[in-house]
């Protein structure tokens, strides 16, 4: 299932009748008719050039008639009126092989689609997709602790996309500072109205910024866990957020995460837009990063229609 953001970036012709058609050709190819909704397109486009919706759409319409080579056309298209990519136009490349994946990373769709989602995100998470990753890690994290003799307890924790706040949840008990981040204005603000037992804030520290940009602004040796509970999902290359969670982590500090994963190599997105990291690929970059794998372990954080999604816990030392 492709899921689509309700974007506004570019999201309307300036004309109603032009956005009436548009309405049309979705509404076409939703009930499985892209024929009709490629024709109503077509004259859509004709008079609008610069539509940047009706060009995602053109370019989904195509790739359901099995025209490829259109449908990348339709997207690059979208990609050159909003270089910054508010529609998922790089994902929708990747997944059809005409971008790599290491390429196809859209921060700023990705913000979008979380803002869209902030209000109703933890109970589909929780309830619909039966999500677990916040628990899932906090095990695994208590499992690596014992296993080299460590306390189960952190001074500092970096949580990256934390979303609205459940891996805080999750890991606040064993944290004395806990600070997180993430593209989505609203989804902070869900997370920022959180609170602990007492009556305090869940996370002392929250910022609205992208996961590299977060950790570029944190001194060196400045935590103990850098988590990342299903975020990298929607990133393709991980080398620059290993590097930089390297860098901040104190000797023997623990970057903890979650990811997709699949049986063939390297990294591609997947029919849900998506990012699947291969484990192989995985731990090629956290040597890179000099990170040492604790734990590599297959795992699902999620269901997909009632299946369950491929996936790893990883927890990596810094030495």
């Amino acid at each position: 299932m492709i899921e689509k953001g309700s974007a506004t970036h570019s999201a309307g012709s300036g004309d109603l009748n032009l956005d009436r058609r548009y309405a049309w050709a979705e509404a076409a190819l939703k009930d499985g008719d892209a024929a009709a909704c490629v024709e109503i397109l077509d004259q859509t486009l004709a008079q609008a050039y610069h539509f940047t919706a009706a060009w995602h759409l053109y370019g989904l319409a195509q790739e359901a008639l099995g025209r490829n080579e259109e449908a990348a056309t339709a997207w690059r298209q979208c990609l050159t009126l909003d270089p910054n990519d508010h529609f998922g136009a790089r994902l929708d490349l990747a997944r059809i092989g005409a971008l790599s994946a290491e390429e196809a990373t859209s921060e700023n769709f990705s913000g979008v689609l979380f803002d869209g989602y902030a209000e109703r995100f933890d109970s589909h998470l929780v309830e619909t997709l039966r999500y677990n990753a916040p628990a899932l890690l906090q095990q695994a994290l208590a499992r690596i602790c014992q296993e080299t003799g460590k306390p189960f307890r952190f001074e500092t924790v970096y949580d990256l996309g934390c979303g609205t706040g459940l891996m805080g949840e999750a890991i606040r008990g064993e944290t004395d500072f806990l600070a997180g981040c993430d593209l989505s204005p609203r989804m902070i603000e869900r997370a920022r109205a959180k609170q602990q037992g007492d009556g305090t804030p869940l996370y002392d520290k929250l910022a609205v910024a992208g996961l590299t940009s977060f950790l570029v602004s944190r001194p060196d040796a400045s935590t103990d866990l850098v988590i990342a509970a299903d975020v990298f999902v929607y990133l393709g290359e991980l080398g620059a957020v290993f590097a930089q969670s390297a860098r901040v982590l104190k000797p023997g500090g623990l970057l903890a995460f979650t990811v997709q994963s699949h049986e063939g190599e390297g990294v591609i997105v997947g029919a849900d837009r998506r990012f699947a990291h291969a484990e192989r690929w995985l731990r090629d970059r956290l040597a890179e990063a000099k990170l040492t794998p604790l734990l590599v372990e297959v795992a699902s954080t999620r269901q997909d229609r009632g299946v369950a999604v491929p996936g790893l816990i990883v927890v990596a030392q810094k030495c």
